[in-house]
């Protein structure tokens, strides 16, 4: 509404609906306008300042050092782009910084740092860096990244008290020694991909660690030389182990070992906290594990080690997720159901199961997953699935009831089909789900070409577990919609009509045949 004031001068007014309306949607283009100005003055500033600070050189990309101080910069972003072989820098970075991050860059092992005495996080990963002395000045420094370098050694950090967390995961570390160290306070040390044969001294100097990640080394032991009781994460997988004691982890809540070769644990029984234990593939002759071992565990992977059918013979009333894939199973523990009634998720793919009975009971089931077994018929599996109300996924994929209603399947097809999600009931955000709705793109294409009768019986098939699972969200590994509940729907209606016209018939015909051949005799 436009009005005119005592001046004499026109104004527009609008209401408070108005300006409410476009209150949001302009403070969104005024924060994206402000963000790519931002960038632009930043780019403008940095070109600006390059050319000051080297005005006779034409081609920066040949430049391999810059003396960038004092120059008043707030940001050097896209300054690779300009210095592809940058590989000295000097920013002035002030001695009051308490973080910085000078990741994927060429920083080597002779980078000074004296002059960030108050820095406290550092994160210098994927640079050219082979020692870590000269860290040794930075007393205040808690928390250092250092991943994806050539560190052969820890040497440097001694005397680094305060540190909490350390990460040198993808290094050349071949052996550690923390006795040399003092770090009370360190609660995260992550050792993984490196080439560690000896680690000793963990007990002794790390009494406040909570969580240890030794993944991917050649460790063929690990003996910590007293209780860790503060320890609550143990990875330990893809190394050599072939005895692991796990009494001096009494109070872990996760312990990882895949892919080494144990045959067990000894002394299980002292882990009454653990909630996620993965053993899967392990490289030994006999695989063992007692039930009264894990009858705790919420989560048990198993997954690649042969197993019993009785692999379960105590009640594991904890128990909500259970891989057992490529087992070699031929059966399952009798009364099931009982063993672990509040079972959620059950991977048995890749085994060598006919029979489904065994998981009648089972009523808490949300996920179930049996690829390649051998199941010669979809009525069993249904009848069960009738008893399960709130289960939400099944896939029976390359069985023999369902191998011509789908695309032939590989191990790498199957998000999880060996190797699932180590957050339990989820595949990985990224990659699964990117794999999953691949799948459904050629199973669309599949669809669309299959023949009339087996196209029908799919859908008559589908539409029957629909039935039975009102909650099914993804029936072998294809999303369920609403589109085909509906298509699935009127064609069970349409068989159920002609099969009740049939029966009619059959039985109006049944008295007459009958008197007609009493009449004939």
């Amino acid at each position: 509404m436009a009005v005119v004031d005592s001046s004499g001068t026109s104004r527009r007014l609008f209401s408070t609906s108005q300006r409410s309306s476009f209150t949001d949607q302009d403070s969104r283009m005024n924060a994206t306008f402000l963000t790519e100005c931002s960038f632009g003055l930043a780019h403008d500033k940095l070109v600006q300042v390059i050319t000051d600070v080297q005005p006779f050189e034409p081609y920066w990309e040949e430049l391999s050092s810059i003396d960038l101080s004092r120059q008043s910069l707030e940001s050097v972003a896209r300054l690779k782009e300009f210095m592809p072989r940058l590989d000295s820098l000097m920013f002035g970075v002030p001695g009051s910084v308490r973080t910085l991050s000078v990741a994927s860059n060429l920083l080597t092992g002779v980078t000074s740092f004296s002059h960030l005495l108050n820095i406290e996080n550092l994160d210098i990963s994927h640079n050219d860096i082979d020692s870590l002395t000269q860290l040794q000045c930075l007393r205040h420094l808690r928390e250092l990244r250092a991943d994806g370098n050539k560190i052969t050694s820890l040497d440097g950090l001694q005397k680094l008290e305060g540190l909490t967390k350390l990460s040198v995961q993808g290094n050349l570390i071949r052996e550690v020694d923390l006795s040399l160290y003092r770090w009370a306070k360190l609660e995260m040390l992550n050792l993984s991909q490196n080439r560690l044969h000896q680690i000793c001294g963990l007990a002794s100097s790390l009494p406040g660690l909570i969580a240890l990640n030794i993944d991917g080394n050649a460790l063929e032991q690990i003996e910590p030389g007293g209780a860790m009781p503060r320890l609550r994460i143990l990875r330990a997988s893809n190394n050599r182990l072939q005895t692991l004691n796990v009494a001096p982890f009494g109070n872990v809540r996760t312990l990882y070992v895949d892919n080494n070769f144990l045959g067990g644990l000894v002394k299980a029984e002292r882990l009454g906290k653990v909630e996620n234990l993965s053993m899967r593939n392990q490289s030994c002759r006999d695989f063992h594990l007692p039930t009264r071992q894990f009858r705790d565990v919420k989560r048990l992977y198993l997954s690649g080690n042969k197993l019993r059918s009785d692999f379960i013979d105590e009640p594991c009333y904890n128990l909500i997720y259970l891989e057992v894939a490529a087992c070699r199973l031929t059966g399952l523990p009798k009364e099931l159901a009982r063993l672990v009634p509040n079972l959620r998720v059950l991977n048995l793919n890749y085994n060598f199961l006919e029979d489904v009975t065994a998981l009648e009971g089972l009523t808490r089931m949300k996920k179930l997953t049996m690829i390649g077994s051998r199941l010669r018929g979809t009525k069993p599996l249904i009848r069960v699935l009738q008893r399960m109300p709130e289960v939400e996924m099944v896939d029976v994929r390359m069985n023999p009831c369902t191998l011509g209603w789908y695309l032939p399947l590989l191990v790498r097809d199957v998000p999880g089909a060996l190797q699932p999600s180590e957050n339990g009931d989820e595949h990985e955000p990224g990659q699964g789900h990117a794999r999953g709705c691949g799948w459904q793109e050629l199973d669309a294409k599949f669809r669309s070409s299959l023949p009339d009768d087996v196209y029908v019986g799919r859908l008559g098939y589908r539409g029957l577990v629909m039935r039975a699972c009102p909650r099914m969200r993804m029936l072998d590994g294809v999303e369920v919609t609403e589109k085909e509940r509906t298509k699935a729907n009127h064609l069970l209606q349409g068989i159920l009509s002609r099969q009740a016209k049939s029966i009619k018939g059959s039985g109006k015909s049944g008295p007459a045949g009958s008197s007609a051949d009493g009449g004939g005799s």
